[in-house]
């Protein structure tokens, strides 16, 4: 039950950034552990929502983040909302959940919107708009 509660955090932001399939796959992953290295960076900073409108990140200046949900579920749809740290390292953006699991994405800023992806087997994308 404990390592359910330590990958919830991470689950809900990979669930809001790229939704859920209606194949199922099984992914093995070899790759190193990602370490939390890098800081904030200014660009990232403020409120982005995907363009889908189901996710909206508060990227702080102290490198905090929080995201607010909807995930889409059989009976419906939740909402949900995780928090924890941010940082860019080189041509990564990292996301760290509060138990130390860390994500790296690939980013592009362009036409004022912010694409975060996946690499690897799970190729998959978002497209972020900055709040005014």
């Amino acid at each position: 039950m404990k390592a359910f509660q330590r990958l919830l955090p991470v689950a809900l932001v990979f669930v809001a950034l790229f939704g859920c399939g209606s194949q199922v796959e099984e992914v093995v992953d070899d790759t190193p552990k990602v370490v939390f290295e890098g800081k904030p960076d200014e660009r990232f900073v403020g409120t982005w929502t995907s363009e889908d409108g189901k996710s909206t990140y508060t990227l702080k200046e102290d490198g905090a983040y929080n995201l607010k949900a909807k995930i889409s579920t059989p009976g419906g749809a939740m909402d949900t909302e995780s928090a924890g740290s941010w940082a860019v390292n080189g041509d990564r953006f990292l996301i760290k959940d509060p138990a130390g699991n860390v994500v790296p994405y690939t980013f592009d800023f362009a036409d004022g919107k912010l694409t975060l992806g996946l690499t690897g087997s799970m190729k998959t994308s978002t497209v972020l708009v900055k709040a005014p």
